[in-house]
């Protein structure tokens, strides 16, 4: 009887002692903005219902030459027009795809050839890029 009447007490002590934020039926409710969302926002690029994906940015194939001893392809792209590193990228194939270059952006693209130990094998020359409508592009990157 002691043992159970311990373990009562101890059960109310430790249910006081739940902060009341944490209590069920004590909180306020959150309130949200005005604005609704649905499916047909969260996936819209703009707030023109009409523009797609397409419409906006445009998506690059690449493809590395095989450099005996890589582990890994790694690049980086520079958007030239906004003045930033704005991505980068790996690959462990020579053929990959960057996505989401902004349609009228000037970009620069590097790609390099990485061993196992992270030390650079090969480099390639820059190549600049403009985002392009309706493109379907594929960037060869010779890495020496």
């Amino acid at each position: 009887m002691k043992k159970f009447m311990t373990s009562l007490a101890t059960l109310a002590l430790l249910t006081s002692a739940v902060p009341a934020f944490a209590q069920e039926g004590q909180q306020t409710p959150v309130t949200t903005a005005s604005t609704q969302y649905s499916s047909s926002n969260v996936l819209s690029i703009s707030p023109n219902e009409d523009e797609k994906y397409e419409d906006v940015f445009q998506d690059i194939g690449v493809k590395f030459n095989y450099i005996p001893g890589v582990d890994r392809y790694k690049w980086v792209r520079y958007n030239i027009t906004d003045g930033y590193e704005d991505m980068t990228g790996t690959s462990y194939t020579t053929s990959s795809k960057i996505y989401s270059f902004r349609i009228g952006k000037l970009y620069r693209l590097t790609a390099y050839a990485v061993d196992s130990n992270n030390r650079i094998l090969a480099v390639s020359d820059p190549v600049e890029i403009r985002g392009e409508k309706g493109w379907d592009t594929v960037i060869n990157f010779w890495l020496k």
